[in-house]
């Protein structure tokens, strides 16, 4: 399994309404050929140790030719790019188990 993390700090001043609706977009990414596990979601952590990322995505994928397959792919690209504007900036960090 390879696990795909990625973490995206929006813009100050992004809207509640905006946030959620980076949540429900990323979702549609779940569906793409080998994910095995998918979770995407706001975050509401207490301890004040996110820097600013409001938003969590882990994708486990099947192998790494999967994960491969799925950064250049046409559907990736779409999905994010339908949300991308409000990012500010992204963590993204893979390892295999």
């Amino acid at each position: 399994m390879v696990e795909h993390l990625v973490l995206f700090k929006l813009h100050e001043g992004t809207s509640e309404a905006d946030k959620h609706k980076v949540v429900d977009t990323l979702q549609k990414l779940k569906d793409i050929e080998g994910i095995a596990e998918f979770s995407v979601g706001l975050n509401h952590s207490q301890e004040g140790k996110s820097q600013g990322f409001e938003v969590g995505m882990r994708i486990g994928f099947v192998d790494q030719a999967s994960l491969d397959a799925y950064l250049p792919s046409e559907r990736h690209r779409s999905i994010v790019g339908q949300v991308r504007e409000h990012f500010a900036d992204v963590i993204v960090l893979d390892y295999t188990w």
